[in-house]
């Protein structure tokens, strides 16, 4: 192994190991809605369970290409069926709002410090994919032109 990819594999793994502290940050942040009205906690549940719906389409569209990584594994394609007909990172999108309906129904400081984190972070892995796909795929470019990185191009076509 080289050097270059050992320390692609260590930012990797660290990245990922950044990621799950800040959902676990997140999940330990939150003070059960108190003093939260209902229509608050419901509106809160809603956005994690679309954000949980959203994650499962997104794992079943990118089938064996899944990985927690932000370099693809070898052998992948580029999948642009589901929700990557829209955004290339539809799993960071529905984390963001799992953490965000979490943070909204539960409350807490450290759950809202903990998922504005969780966004940076899940920008910067967003990157390095788009760059490690683009020197994989030719037809990255035109893909990345037509969607979004978390949300959907509106008006774009």
């Amino acid at each position: 192994m080289s050097l270059e990819v050992a320390g692609d594999v260590n930012r990797d793994r660290a990245l990922v190991a950044a990621q799950f502290a800040l959902l676990a940050v997140i999940l330990a942040g939150g003070q059960r809605g108190r003093g939260r009205p209902r229509l608050v906690q419901v509106m809160g549940s809603v956005l994690s369970a679309g954000g949980l719906g959203l994650l499962v389409w997104s794992g079943r569209a990118l089938g064996r290409n899944l990985t927690p990584l932000p370099t693809p594994v070898a052998g992948s394609t580029l999948v642009q069926r589901g929700p990557y007909r829209f955004v290339r990172h539809p799993i960071y999108t529905a984390l963001l709002l799992l953490a965000g309906g979490w943070s909204v129904a539960r409350g807490g400081g450290m759950s809202v410090v903990g998922t504005l984190l969780l966004g940076a972070l899940l920008r910067q892995k967003a990157g390095i994919e788009d760059a490690a796909l683009a020197a994989r795929h030719p037809d990255h470019a035109a893909y990345r032109a037509r969607t979004g990185a978390f949300l959907p191009r509106i008006g774009r076509r």
